[in-house]
């Protein structure tokens, strides 16, 4: 009988992932960066809420009112340098206006013209602007006299006839829609005679003067 020596395998070296078919190791690492960039990143944005939440808009708040007080600040500074500035000054010269070779004092000359003055109290008193429509008028008035003076409507050719034409209608017009002995006759009933039929009208400014004729005629005869 032969003599088979004794071999032992340590458990040791045993390693039953060899012989499976998923291995752990195979995942891919893409997904795993991916996993860790999204949890990063969803961390970094709850970070930045908490802070913009609790210390970005508190300071947001007080701004306008830390606007105020620099403001308020700079205008007690200038106040102060100001007050500081009038202590030392002893003599403050009067503004004055050269005219003719003299010095009038700004309180007589008046740096506004005394015109200009009243027509902003006319301005204020016309509300219906009507003077402002007079003065317009003027100077519209005086443009025409300066420059059309000396023109003559003569001088046109068409002129005449136009003139002749628009007075010729002007009379027909007078004559066919308006009739000024109306203003002096008055109806006095029914003619008799050939004529019979037809009204009979009186005219008063005839008879007036006839009137007057008698009354003279009888003051000159001793009459009256």
């Amino acid at each position: 009988m032969s003599y088979v020596p004794k071999f032992t395998i340590p458990e040791s070296s045993y390693d039953p992932s060899a012989y499976n078919l998923r291995n752990v190791k195979s995942k891919s690492s893409l997904l795993a960066y991916i996993i860790r960039l999204t949890n990063g990143g969803s961390l970094a944005l709850i970070v930045s809420y908490l802070v913009g939440f609790f210390i970005v808009k508190p300071l947001l708040e007080t701004s306008n009112s830390r606007r105020l007080e620099f403001l308020e600040c700079m205008r007690s500074s200038l106040r102060n340098t100001y007050l500081k500035m009038i202590t030392k000054v002893s003599y403050i010269p009067i503004v004055a206006l050269r005219r003719n070779g003299k010095l009038y004092a700004d309180a007589i000359v008046q740096t506004e013209s005394p015109s200009e003055i009243q027509r902003a109290i006319d301005a204020k008193e016309d509300k219906l602007l009507q003077g402002e429509l007079h003065q317009k008028m003027v100077k519209m008035s005086s443009l025409l006299n300066t420059y059309v003076k000396h023109w003559s409507m003569e001088d046109f050719s068409n002129y005449k006839g136009v003139n002749f034409a628009i007075k010729d209608l002007q009379n027909k017009s007078d004559l066919v829609y308006f009739d000024d002995q109306e203003f002096f006759t008055m109806d006095t009933g029914l003619e008799a005679g050939p004529n019979g039929g037809k009204t009979k009208k009186r005219n008063i400014v005839v008879d007036t003067k006839n009137e007057i004729r008698s009354i003279k005629g009888l003051y000159m005869s001793g009459q009256v």
